[in-house]
């Protein structure tokens, strides 16, 4: 079998958040009287850490971070029932357990509020553990994966990463990992593509692109 273990990246890879999360960063600019941003624009524009990406709307020397991530995720928070699965998951969640693979979340989620999505959704059975962030800066993703390699005892060439940001090829790189990223989430097919590994449309199309 070519992979034992699968780790999931969670919100725009499990979770279907990208409008939430568009919405709430109109709410912060709406307070502010500045144009607008729409989905297209997110895609194009968000990076990790999140800071980076805020610095391209806020100066942050005038609004902090800190403030910036509060309103945010008031906005986010309010949502977060709109935001459901998105489509393909809950089948390759269950074709991976079928199939015998470990499967744990490593997220920039806040921890607690990750524990609770995951069970919210009803998928938490699926997976052997659940890591989030220690905070609300969607920090340390890498760190902890590579913490989660070192606990797991798996081997690195047996772990699948799947996620929709260029920062998850950067941890299973780091990981020594294989990658996919699927251009369904927060950022656009073009720059996940520069990443150099399997990007697809779809969690859909996972069953049939996984070589065992």
């Amino acid at each position: 079998m070519r992979y034992t273990h699968v780790i999931w990246d969670f919100n725009g890879t499990i979770m279907n958040d990208v409008d939430i999360a568009v919405a709430g960063v109109n709410d912060m600019l709406e307070k502010r009287n500045m144009p607008l941003t729409n989905r297209a624009d997110y895609l194009n524009m968000i990076e990790s850490p999140i800071i980076e990406y805020y610095k391209k709307l806020f100066d942050l020397s005038v609004v902090s971070f800190d403030d910036i991530q509060v309103e945010f995720l008031e906005s986010y928070n309010r949502r977060l029932g709109e935001a459901g699965l998105l489509p393909g998951i809950a089948a390759a969640l269950e074709y991976f357990r079928s199939r015998g693979l470990r499967q744990c979340v490593i997220s920039s989620f806040e921890q607690s509020r990750l524990r609770r999505m995951v069970e919210d959704l009803g998928i938490g059975h699926y997976f052997d553990s659940v890591s989030g962030a220690d905070n609300t800066r969607a920090e340390g993703k890498v760190q902890r994966g590579l913490d989660w390699l070192h606990s797991s005892g798996a081997d690195p060439e047996k772990v699948l990463v799947i996620g929709d940001l260029d920062h998850d090829h950067e941890m299973a790189c780091r990981l020594g990992a294989d990658c996919i990223l699927i251009a369904a989430g927060h950022q656009h097919r073009r720059e996940l593509e520069k990443c150099g590994c399997l990007v697809l449309d779809s969690a859909e199309q996972l069953p049939e692109t996984i070589d065992f």
